[in-house]
């Protein structure tokens, strides 16, 4: 293309079928399913790139995603891609980012939200986990609070990982309780393999008094992953929101789609 525009768009999926969002070689996934759409729009696959990858089973609210387009193939993109997509994934949002706006290195904080219910719920399953026993909420938010600031995580990142910088900024990390569970929502300037998933795991053995809550603080600072609680479910897991910097948000005048 000898002119482009870059279109910034807002996503949401439900994870339950999908392979995670990166394109595979085998199995479903949501960046495989908006390539796919766009190009029966376009005539041709354009590369989209997501602010991250979330894993196979986890759902998104915010995510954030990038492709290069001609100016002509802007208003087909805008007006069909929501309408061609499946019905577990959907885009809220399309506008025209600065050409150096990038879904994933502009990305200054993302949040996440863990649910755990307390009983079991037909409507909620596919988005919830349920416990099977009563957790103590005052000792699971203090151990969240014990969570914020820069640390080394990994002791709550996935084993194998290939990671070779386990520094993470947590910005924010809280607990809610409300009459059918709890709510956990973590956010930071970045997020390592498995992180959350095992973050909420081990938020949990606190309120089932397993652990206390300033084991929170030794597991970051020892770096041991057998000290941490496990990794709950992913389809508890939803990525809430990607924040940027307000100029690394709109360039000109773009197209909206709501």
């Amino acid at each position: 293309m000898s002119e482009k525009l870059r279109l910034r768009m807002k996503v949401s999926y439900d994870g339950t079928d999908f392979y995670g969002w990166q394109v595979q070689a085998e199995g479903r996934t949501v960046q495989g399913e908006i390539e796919s759409a766009m190009a029966r729009l376009l005539g041709r696959r354009p590369r989209l790139h997501g602010s991250g990858r979330t894993d196979r089973g986890v759902h998104a609210l915010g995510q954030v995603a990038h492709v290069d387009v001609s100016p002509r193939e802007r208003r087909r993109i805008v007006e069909g891609l929501d309408e061609v997509l499946p019905q577990d994934v959907s885009v809220h949002s399309i506008e025209i980012a600065p050409t150096n706006f990038h879904a994933r290195f502009s990305a200054i904080s993302r949040t996440y939200v863990y649910r755990m219910l307390k009983a079991k719920s037909p409507l909620q399953y596919r988005y919830a986990c349920t416990m099977e026993d009563s957790l103590v909420s005052p000792a699971m938010r203090e151990a969240a609070k014990l969570s914020l600031g820069m640390a080394d995580w990994r002791g709550m990142a996935k084993e194998g990982s290939s990671n070779q910088d386990w520094t993470v900024e947590v910005t924010g990390a809280w607990m809610d309780e409300y009459s059918g569970g709890w709510t956990l929502v973590i956010s930071a300037n970045r997020f390592l393999r498995g992180m959350v998933r095992i973050w909420a795991g081990t938020l949990m053995q606190v309120g089932r008094g397993r652990l206390e809550p300033e084991d929170m603080a030794r597991i970051l600072q020892s770096g041991d992953r057998s000290l941490a609680g496990p990794a709950l479910p992913a389809k508890g897991l939803t990525l809430l929101e990607v924040r940027y910097e307000s100029s690394e948000i709109t360039g000109k005048a773009g197209d909206r789609k709501l």
